[in-house]
């Protein structure tokens, strides 16, 4: 009977614990500092888990350690990002030759410092996008690269797995970073789609994973890491 009394209160205890450990994860006391006292790519650098070592690498290959500390905001892509762009060229290589690779030293040898810099400067922005400025119907910024803008939006999460736990009172909202290709996709019948219809001139989203990181020379958001570098975002960048 004894043994049956504490293998109870053992379970009601766990249990208790358990829960006070749940709320404690989701209402901590406290708001995070955004505000981190380096520059942008500084910041990059000294990621302590090295989430953007090889975005670093094309960084000084193409000589933009300026370029990234001087504009105001920069929506920057993981090394998944470009691991990915390396895995879409290899894939397209191997179609016409089998035994070929692609890797970070074929993407040195196609692209020129000066290619490095106009890829990278489509998620570069001289002006401050920060999310207090954007909702769901979005602005348009100027890229760094002249011939290219991008609509940033401010969307609420459509769906209700946000609150399985019954912890979170409010409707996240997450931040988008929008390539527009032809005319703004509009919602028909639960799909986005082209005004046109053409399958082809459906715009770009990508979902912000991180957002409003506060350097010392601008904001850094971070893309999601599904995001391909550059072929994502249907660019014609020679």
């Amino acid at each position: 009977m004894k043994n049956i009394i504490k293998f109870c209160f053992a379970t009601f205890l766990s249990v208790l614990l358990f829960a006070s450990c749940t709320k404690d994860q989701i209402i901590d006391g406290g708001v995070s500092n955004p505000k981190v006292n380096m520059t942008t790519y500084d910041y990059l650098k000294s990621h302590p888990r090295g989430l953007f070592d090889t975005l670093i690498m094309i960084i000084d290959k193409g000589g933009m350690v300026d370029l990234i500390n001087n504009q105001k905001t920069f929506f920057a892509p993981t090394d998944y990002s470009i691991n990915a762009y390396i895995s879409i060229r290899q894939s397209e290589i191997r179609r016409i030759d089998e035994r070929k690779n692609y890797t970070l030293d074929s993407l040195f040898k196609q692209f020129t410092p000066q290619m490095l810099r106009d890829s990278m400067s489509v998620y570069l922005f001289p002006d401050e996008i920060i999310r207090t400025n954007l909702d769901a119907t979005g602005k348009t910024y100027q890229s760094a690269f002249n011939n290219y803008s991008f609509l940033m939006t401010l969307e609420q999460h459509t769906n209700d797995d946000y609150n399985a736990g019954g912890l979170i009172p409010e409707r996240p909202s997450f931040m988008y970073y929008n390539r527009v290709v032809g005319e703004r996709d509009v919602l028909v019948a639960g799909q986005l789609k082209d005004p046109s219809g053409n399958t082809n001139l459906l715009d770009v989203k990508t979902i912000c994973q991180t957002t409003g990181i506060h350097t010392n020379t601008g904001v850094l958001h971070v893309l999601n890491n599904g995001h391909a570098w550059i072929r994502s975002l249907k660019l014609n960048i020679k």
